[in-house]
């Protein structure tokens, strides 16, 4: 039963060398999940090099948010995630009615999927202000090119690297409130995309398995920490096909896993 079960609530990267706990892959079924979840693996490592005060973070930042900036440019990306977000409505009112549904949780989720909503409808386009920024633009090309960040290749760049830290994270907030929303909004659709898949145990003979996954936009796999061994996915419409590859030089049998359709 989907949003009354706490403990599905999953942590959506893997979790590195912890034993025991388990890793999660989410793999995704179509073009759209694909890029939301590269949007967000982005997004989060932006995050992760914005709190830190050294420059070698913050260049990484830039990387991070060129990146980010170059998928945002691919297609109307606004417009497919207010559709999904009318889906999502659509979908936290048909589980209001189901029984023992945490309709606290629900209520909550469709005033923040319909207020994101009206806010995308009004906002610009994301990422359109990053264009018009000058330090972007003037650095943007030199991250294509191997070994092109020295001082004589940007100095505007090492000579705002040399600012203070608070002057930098001012800026670098001001850069992401342009995409924040955005990155709300595709945060909020994943959650629910997770939440809505509950696991269940299955095994792959020979490091194999297919199966089919009727209306998912993700497969969840979760796998201990203690198995040598990494899923690969493959796919066509609603059909699926796993295979697992070993880590080490030994032959790979059976592979007990978890699954989740989302």
């Amino acid at each position: 039963m989907p949003l009354n079960k706490p403990a599905n609530c999953e942590y959506t990267r893997p979790v590195y060398g912890w034993p025991g706990l388990g890793m999660i892959y989410d793999f995704p079924l179509n073009e759209k999940s694909r890029t939301y979840l590269r949007l967000e693996s982005l997004f989060s490592q932006i995050r992760d090099n914005l709190e830190s005060d050294q420059s070698w973070a913050h260049i990484a930042f830039f990387k991070g948010l060129f990146d980010l900036q170059e998928l945002l440019e691919r297609g109307d990306l606004r417009a497919d995630l207010i559709k999904d977000l009318e889906r999502l409505g659509q979908r936290l009112s048909h589980w209001a009615s189901l029984p023992d549904v945490d309709l606290e949780q629900i209520s909550q989720m469709q005033q923040e999927s319909a207020q994101l909503s009206r806010n995308l409808l009004s906002a610009p386009r994301p990422g359109a202000r990053l264009k018009e920024d000058r330090l972007l633009g003037s650095i943007r090309q030199r991250f294509s090119i191997p070994g092109g960040l020295c001082a004589f290749d940007v100095p505007q760049l090492h000579h705002w690297l040399a600012t203070p830290a608070i002057a930098r994270h001012q800026q670098m907030q001001l850069w992401l409130s342009d995409i924040n929303l955005l990155m709300n909004a595709i945060s909020l659709l994943l959650r629910l995309w997770r939440e809505s898949g509950n696991f269940s145990e299955q095994v792959a003979v020979n490091g194999f398995f297919q199966d089919t996954a009727e209306s998912a936009e993700l497969i969840r796999i979760r796998l201990t920490g203690t198995q040598q061994c990494y899923p690969t996915l493959s796919g066509h419409k609603n059909r699926f096909a796993l295979r697992f590859l070993p880590t080490t030089e030994q032959q790979i049998g059976d592979v007990p896993f978890q699954l989740a359709c989302c």
